[in-house]
């Protein structure tokens, strides 16, 4: 009996071995395709949870039970973890998610999911230039052109000529295309953060922020959820605090402008799930511009594969250890 479970013990040891065995790119590339997952999953909860809570409740609620649910794990690394390298940066990311947050809420509250989710896809051209001015990265060109067609996609699964803006829509719209605009900067910071300061307290001071800014007009404006909704709230933490430990890994383990791209697979989850939970059905525009966005991605990971034989592995990423999710 010894044996077999001294095998089984060892399994799951060996499955995350052979994880970090794998090139760093290709573990940026898991940790994306799980953090779009997650996010379209919290996306599809916000709408739902919007139809009847006000945003800045959502989102002081959602970040007090991500402070929660990661005070365990930072508690088993030690004071240190909580210790702050660089105050600027993290109370810039801070307030960037502070905005980022109301405003993807209040979005989600006021169009259709894809659209929102197509929308947003602008942020890896803002990536890709911020990375090049401010994180010393190199701009290859076919990667830049696979991230312009992966954008052109985007625009095509949206088709303004068929998108009615007239009924308060074009606020939300614009909204939307700011949230992107906000998510790139928060990219950047994170990526200038990780030189300093462990994930976990980029994600806890940033959450900090959230809680800390939004509190006021949470009570202000608060509704009393009824048992379903503070579940889904609770959700809305965990899922966070996951999708935001995948995100910040996914850039720890690779170049901004190479792991953006990825992050496109979220607009067929979210299509799915619009389809599924909201009744949004896709039309033709979303399977085109879908199409050019895969072929896109599915061509900078072969790209980029010929690449990696060439350079040399990054080292392996352990400050959030995987078995911490």
């Amino acid at each position: 009996m010894g044996g077999p479970q001294s095998e089984t013990s060892h399994e799951p040891v060996s499955v995350i071995r052979r994880f970090h065995n794998l090139s760093a790119r290709t573990r940026a590339v898991c940790w994306m395709l799980a953090a779009s997952l997650l996010v379209t999953a919290i996306a599809a909860l916000v709408k739902y949870l919007g139809q009847t809570l006000p945003v800045s409740q959502m989102a002081a609620v959602r970040a007090l039970f991500l402070l929660l649910a990661i005070l365990p794990f930072m508690a088993r690394q030690g004071r240190h973890v909580f210790q702050l390298g660089n105050p600027v940066l993290l109370t810039a990311r801070a307030l960037t998610m502070v905005v980022v947050n109301v405003a993807a809420f209040w979005v989600l509250t006021r169009l259709p999911l894809v659209f929102v989710t197509s929308i947003t896809f602008s942020k890896p051209l803002f990536i890709a230039l911020f990375a090049a001015m401010f994180l010393g990265e190199k701009l290859r060109l076919r990667r830049s052109l696979a991230t312009v067609v992966g954008f052109i996609g985007v625009l095509v699964m949206l088709n303004p000529a068929s998108v009615t803006l007239a009924d308060g829509q074009l606020p939300a719209a614009i909204g939307a295309l700011g949230v992107a605009f906000g998510m790139a900067i928060g990219v950047i910071l994170v990526k200038k953060l990780s030189d300093s300061e462990d994930p976990n307290t980029i994600i806890f001071y940033g959450n900090v922020g959230v809680f800390g800014v939004l509190i006021i007009p949470s009570i202000w404006f608060w509704v009393t959820p009824n048992p379903v909704e503070w579940l889904c709230l609770a959700a809305l933490g965990v899922l966070g605090l996951a999708s935001q430990s995948c995100f910040i890994r996914a850039y720890l383990a690779a170049d901004a402008t190479f792991v953006a791209p990825f992050e496109y697979s979220r607009i067929l989850a979210a299509a799915l799930a619009g389809y599924l939970f909201f009744s949004e059905t896709p039309d033709i525009w979303t399977a085109i511009g879908a199409s050019l966005i895969v072929g896109s991605t599915l061509y900078m990971a072969r790209r980029e594969a010929q690449i990696r034989r060439k350079e040399a592995l990054a080292p392996p990423i352990t400050a959030i250890p995987p078995t911490t999710l």
